[in-house]
């Protein structure tokens, strides 16, 4: 057909198909976005909270070297690399026989070490105890059974507290950005959505100009009837 309107309507309905998809994109964008800003708050809060312990325990760390790591087993101090390596191998493996021999789970505080309470536990089946301190939170130990392995995990773990307490502030500054850049991204209304409200008027005239609203009228019609 020569007829411009008919070639105009086939740009206008490419167009308002383009649109309509980016629409759909936005809008869905925006109901996870609603979704994720009604979490958020939450979030920062029970990470505030978090981050709040974690200073509280790394201000009570009391400094322990390899060489110079001193701590307390059953009521006793015990001080020297090779001497606490012995006693926590001792204790690793008691908790480990006596899991065994009774099937259960066991959870118990041994000790005292950095200015937090140590504690070891041992699951059913054939894993190593941990060791683990405790103070405003908990703080697991990788499990060993030699006895200058678990001197290390050990130290290594009261030094990871101030980088535990690092990371939660990290972590509660992107949640609370995070939260922000949404609620600035929610303000923005779909950009092209004047031309495409624009351009369904234009297709709806289109429509009525070459009589093909009738058409679709009559063929709604028909269907009914049958």
């Amino acid at each position: 057909s020569g007829n411009p309107l008919v070639i105009e309507k086939a740009g206008v309905d490419a167009e308002v198909a383009r649109l309509s998809t980016l629409f759909s994109v936005w809008r869905n964008q925006r109901y996870a976005n609603e979704n994720e800003v009604s979490r958020l708050p939450m979030m920062i809060e029970a990470q505030q909270r978090k981050v709040a312990l974690y200073a509280e325990d790394a201000a009570r760390i009391e400094p322990n070297t390899l060489q110079g790591i001193c701590l307390e087993l059953g009521g006793r101090k015990i001080a020297g690399h090779d001497a606490v390596g012995d006693a926590l191998r001792n204790v690793v493996k008691s908790i480990r026989d006596e899991q065994r021999a009774g099937g259960r789970e066991i959870d118990q505080i041994v000790g005292r070490f950095g200015g937090f309470e140590l504690g070891v536990q041992a699951t059913r089946g054939e894993e190593v105890p941990s060791l683990y301190l405790s103070g405003a939170c908990l703080y697991q130990a990788t499990p060993y059974q030699t006895g200058s392995a678990l001197v290390a995990a050990l130290v290594d773990l009261l030094g990871s507290i101030p980088k535990q307490h690092a990371a939660g502030e990290a972590q509660l500054e992107v949640r609370r950005k995070r939260l922000d850049d949404i609620r600035l991204e929610l303000q923005r209304p779909f950009e092209q959505e004047s031309r495409l409200l624009d351009l369904m008027t234009r297709q709806r005239l289109l429509l009525k100009q070459l009589d093909l609203d009738k058409d679709e009228a009559g063929t709604a019609k028909v269907d009914g009837e049958e």
